[in-house]
């Protein structure tokens, strides 16, 4: 799959705006890029266990795969996601996540009952979560009226979609390697030191 129709199908499954949140979480990627340079150990995530945090991983990657432009695991997706729901989100919210997600990792499992769905290569993996889409998506089915831990499930499942691909796009080497970057006003910095940038006050956008 190119990469054009693969944000072309990221974007069509999301279905949802990406979410003011998004920003705030976003400012602590560059802790990863001076870890990274420091030469640290690999991220330990916040909130997430390891098996959620594989879990949330493997859609990352084949929603967005390392191709002719770097994927999700390149710009620490997975990371973001972590920081999101952990940091951002209130303990009612990141409650409803984590039994919603627990709930879809047990469907996903049950429907690879073989190997389990982080066992699936990319392409299966790629067409089960094309398939999830369509199940997810019918509008014959009441959602309303099902056990809410199935919903729940469906929630997380779009929640951590539209994570996924606002993270990719927010992030820096996409923003101004990938994308059309103008620096306009100046360069782009990140994680800058307010006083420093600024003199200590507020940016006015």
């Amino acid at each position: 799959m190119k990469r054009r129709d693969l944000l072309r199908y990221t974007a069509y499954i999301t279905g949802v705006a990406v979410s003011g949140p998004v920003a705030s979480a976003l400012l602590s990627g560059c802790k990863r890029d001076e870890a990274v340079a420091a030469g640290e150990a690999v991220y330990k995530p916040g909130f997430f266990n390891d098996d959620e945090y594989e879990y949330i991983s493997k859609l990352a990657d084949t929603m967005i795969p390392t191709t002719d432009t770097p994927g999700a695991l390149d710009v620490g997706v997975p990371e973001m996601v972590d920081k999101m729901v952990g940091q951002v989100y209130d303990e009612e919210a990141r409650d409803k996540f984590r039994t919603g997600l627990k709930e879809l990792m047990r469907k996903m499992d049950a429907d690879n009952a073989d190997a389990g769905f982080r066992e699936l290569d990319t392409e299966k993996a790629l067409v089960y979560l094309q398939d999830q889409d369509l199940h997810y998506k019918n509008p014959d089915t009441e959602w309303d009226t099902l056990p809410e831990v199935e919903g729940g499930a469906r929630n997380v499942y779009f929640d951590l979609k539209s994570q996924i691909v606002g993270a990719w796009f927010n992030s820096e080497p996409i923003g101004t390697e990938v994308l059309k970057y103008d620096p306009v006003p100046g360069e782009y910095i990140p994680c800058g030191d307010l006083q420093e940038l600024t003199g200590g006050r507020a940016w006015a956008i």
